[in-house]
């Protein structure tokens, strides 16, 4: 029983591993979509920012060719930060899931070493109990 125990405590702590680094990678694809996002931001800030070059790159139509690829691709960037999200939410409750399984499983190792240490202790008691008995039966004679 106690190496299917040590089996099931590997297993949960390994899915509670995979479902936590899941869990990391999300996060981390948000950030980077964020960071994406923000420089974006930041190109739209400084060619509102920049009044020389402007007249000349709105006679020629490019400013509003870029602001227009600019708020497309931005729509994008905002698309993948809420996929992001959803799959934050799902590898979230997953990671949870895993966590508490893991859990449960130590709790149950620990339920069945205290059983184990408490049969053992009574074993030994009434070995004990036996003995005294052996002793103190020529004396009762």
């Amino acid at each position: 029983m106690s190496s299917d125990i040590d089996d099931l405590l590997r297993v949960t702590a390994l899915l509670r591993e995979r479902a936590l680094e899941t869990y990391r990678r999300d996060l981390n694809e948000e950030r980077l979509h964020q960071g994406e996002l923000d420089r974006i931001d930041g190109l739209r800030k400084q060619a509102f920012d920049e009044n020389e070059s402007v007249d000349t790159r709105r006679m020629l139509g490019m400013d509003t060719l870029w602001q227009g690829w600019l708020a497309k691709r931005r729509g994008e960037i905002n698309r993948a930060i809420a996929l992001s999200r959803a799959k934050q939410a799902h590898s979230i409750a997953s990671a949870r899931l895993a966590f508490s399984r893991d859990e449960a499983a130590k709790e149950v190792s620990s339920k069945e070493r205290q059983a184990r240490k408490v049969a053992k202790f009574a074993h030994e008691e009434m070995r004990l109990e036996e003995l005294s008995r052996m002793v103190n039966y020529g004396r009762d004679i």
